[in-house]
């Protein structure tokens, strides 16, 4: 599975307290045409690839119009574009959420990364990532 399109979600918000905040960085961000997705507290829509720093830096690629964290910080980044009212939330990614996991965790299907070199190499180099990003790029949301 390269990726899932769920809708209807309903909204999320959690709490995020600051010591258990992780530094993320924004390997690849492309604006998105998804009208009528862009409400209160969101950015455009955008097909993202992040990666967040754990004990090894753990990448995701998905589509978003809501911010990560302030400051580079968060503890969890989502794959998700908030709907319009009494719509839910639409998540197409890998992950849902890409959080920094812990060493006993299971790690897939983000990607693993020793480096952020080696997560940029993957953005910039792999024809995985290339296909996935013209797929994230090709969703309609039809009303």
């Amino acid at each position: 599975m390269v990726a899932t399109l769920r809708t209807g979600l309903p909204p999320s918000s959690s709490e995020c307290p600051e010591a258990a905040r992780k530094p993320y960085v924004v390997i690849s961000s492309v604006p998105l045409d998804l009208p009528g997705l862009t409400g209160e507290g969101t950015i455009a829509p955008h097909a993202v690839f992040r990666v967040i720093q754990g004990y090894r830096y753990f990448g995701s690629y998905g589509i978003t119009n809501i911010v990560g964290g302030a400051d580079g910080q968060a503890c969890e980044l989502r794959n998700a574009v908030r709907g319009p009212a009494g719509k839910g939330d639409y998540s197409f990614g890998d992950l849902g959420v890409l959080k920094a996991f812990a060493p006993d965790e299971k790690v897939a299907p983000a990607k693993a990364f020793d480096t952020l070199g080696q997560a940029a190499k993957y953005v910039d180099e792999s024809s995985e990532f290339a296909n996935v990003q013209r797929m994230l790029m090709s969703l309609e949301i039809k009303n």
